[in-house]
């Protein structure tokens, strides 16, 4: 059974996380933009799991595809968010309370550590 976004990331971690991400570019037309939550779940998930991010549950996390959520997180690296050590333990708290078992031991898909 695959998680969802609200057991991937509780509200109270979301809460902590939402005001360290960057706000969102305006929008003028086209597709409405993917909750930041759930694509947040979506790299939790594949950092927990390993799995490529062709493979990504997208339907059952709500994170519309996997193409967004690597987008969403090169983003929020760019902007600097993983760079400060809150943000760095907040996600690897996130990634450690998730309820999603590693798949793997190769090393592919690490979560940030503090």
């Amino acid at each position: 059974m695959t998680p969802t976004a609200d057991t991937l990331v509780p509200e109270s971690l979301w809460q902590a996380i939402q005001p360290l991400l960057p706000t969102p570019p305006p929008r003028y037309g086209g597709r409405p933009r993917v909750d930041g939550r759930a694509c947040l779940a979506g790299i939790v998930y594949q950092l927990r799991t390993g799995i490529p991010w062709r493979l990504l549950p997208t339907r059952q996390l709500g994170c519309g595809s996997p193409v967004t959520c690597w987008r969403r997180l090169r983003d929020w690296q760019r902007a600097g968010c993983g760079s400060s050590s809150t943000t760095r333990c907040s996600t690897s708290s996130v990634a450690r309370t998730s309820s999603v078992a590693r798949a793997s031991s190769t090393g592919h898909g690490r979560a940030w550590t503090c």
